[in-house]
C-alpha cells in the first residue's frame, strides 16, 4: 500500500492508504504503487484514479478531477497538491458542460496569450470535471 494525500488550499480532499494511483502528467499517465521511486513531477489537468485494494475493479475505482498540480512521491507516500481537486460528489454533468462551453467561448474571444492560456486551462479542467460526472453517472446506473 502507498499513502495518498490529495491537497488543495481549502484542505485535504483525500488521505488514505491505497493500492494504486493513476496520475496524468505532462509525459503521460503514471501509475504509483508502494515503493515507487522518489519523484517530483507536474500533473496535468485530467483525472486521478485510485484503486483502494488490489481486488478493486476498474469500474469501482475512485476518481478526482484535477486542474493540474504537483505530485511528490517518496516511495511510501504520494502527495498531490493542486489549486482545484473535484470529487465525484461535488460535480454536476450540466454544470461541467456549461463551464466547458464558457471556456470554449473564452478561447475564441481571447485577445492575448495570457487570456488564451487561461481559457485553455479552464477548458482542460472543465473537460476533466465532465468526464468525472459521466463516470459517476455510468457507475450509478
Amino acid at each position: 500500500m502507498i499513502h495518498l494525500q490529495l491537497v488543495t488550499s481549502k484542505g485535504t480532499k483525500f488521505d488514505s492508504d491505497v493500492y494504486e494511483v493513476l496520475i496524468p502528467t505532462q509525459g503521460g499517465t503514471i501509475a504509483l504503487y508502494e515503493n515507487h521511486m522518489p519523484l517530483i513531477s507536474a500533473g496535468n489537468a485530467g483525472l486521478i484514479s485510485v484503486r483502494k485494494e488490489a481486488s478493486t475493479g476498474d469500474d469501482d475505482m475512485e476518481h478526482f478531477a484535477i486542474a493540474g498540480g504537483v505530485i511528490q512521491i517518496d516511495g511510501k507516500t504520494a502527495r498531490f497538491i493542486s489549486d482545484d481537486i473535484t470529487t465525484s460528489e461535488e460535480v454536476s454533468e450540466q454544470e461541467a458542460a456549461e463551464a466547458m462551453a464558457r471556456a470554449q467561448e473564452m478561447m475564441v474571444a481571447a485577445e492575448s496569450r495570457t487570456a488564451l492560456h487561461e481559457a485553455k486551462r479552464m477548458l482542460q479542467h472543465s473537460s476533466a470535471q465532465l468526464q468525472l460526472a459521466r463516470l459517476k453517472k455510468r457507475h450509478h446506473r
